[in-house]
């Protein structure tokens, strides 16, 4: 089934300067949705409920982040967006979650990495105890391993987290296109990280080669995902930078592509 045309996600909670690592500022979000804002119609979110936290995270954890009120506020926020954006890839509506905190490195029980809630993980889960889907892909682009997805669906045979490790252009690529030539699945999810590109920390990929990855999303969803694909935020720290690589992915994502 061809899929609409892609939304965005975002809420200004997200620019909520919480207590975190100067790399890990509002000028992130700011920097992706001044140019995504001019393509895209934008949706906010609904933030996740505890029930939905507890669907990955143990109530320790939730306990732990909730003891800053400010902090709390706005990670759920950030879940609740990548909810949104998977609940509308389930109507073949794909959509960009344009989310803050990242989530990647949330595990069931701690967290590090500038991470709080597992947004991809919790969203994913959500689909899955509701019986929505009965499988997933999740494509990992970060430049650092989501060592917290992997962490929750390791040993689950209905979910394959790929991460997407490897320091060449050219073989990392081929890794993308490996990932996506092995299964079908009902759904796809991109843990977008764009601090591998060539101006950010791992100075390897190309604004292009985001586009390349969402296209190539784009094309394996319609062919083996029922057209169910969607992205969340992870990484990417150049402010310079950021908005056209996001740019980038989103118009490979898109049908039809956005001029």
């Amino acid at each position: 089934m061809e899929p609409k045309s892609l939304k965005v996600i975002y809420d200004d909670l997200y620019l909520t300067d919480y207590p975190t690592v100067s790399c890990e500022m509002p000028q992130r979000v700011q920097s992706i949705m001044r140019v995504l804002a001019e393509h895209y119609p934008v949706v906010k979110p609904s933030s996740a409920t505890d029930n939905d936290l507890l669907l990955v995270h143990t109530q320790s954890l939730v306990n732990i982040v909730k003891s800053d009120p400010q902090l709390f506020r706005v990670a759920v926020a950030a879940a609740g967006g990548a909810i949104l954006a998977a609940n509308l890839a389930c109507e073949q509506q794909p959509s960009f979650a344009c989310v803050r905190p990242p989530g990647h490195h949330a595990s069931p029980d701690s967290h590090w990495g500038f991470c709080f809630f597992n947004n991809v993980a919790i969203a994913v889960e959500s689909l899955l105890k509701r019986r929505v889907i009965g499988s997933a892909l999740i494509l990992d682009v970060d430049l650092h391993f989501g060592d917290g997805t992997d962490n929750f669906f390791s040993g689950r045979r209905e979910v394959t987290v790929a991460n997407i490790q490897d320091n060449y252009r050219e073989a990392f690529l081929r890794h993308v296109d490996e990932a996506l030539a092995s299964n079908q699945y009902d759904l796809v999810a991109i843990s977008a990280g764009f601090d591998r590109h060539v101006e950010d920390w791992g100075g390897t990929l190309t604004t292009e080669d985001y586009f390349t990855i969402g296209r190539a999303v784009r094309d394996f969803a319609i062919t083996k995902c029922q057209g169910r694909y969607f992205a969340v935020l992870e990484g990417g720290y150049n402010v310079n930078v950021l908005g056209e690589n996001a740019l980038a992915l989103c118009q490979g994502m898109d049908n039809p592509v956005t001029p």
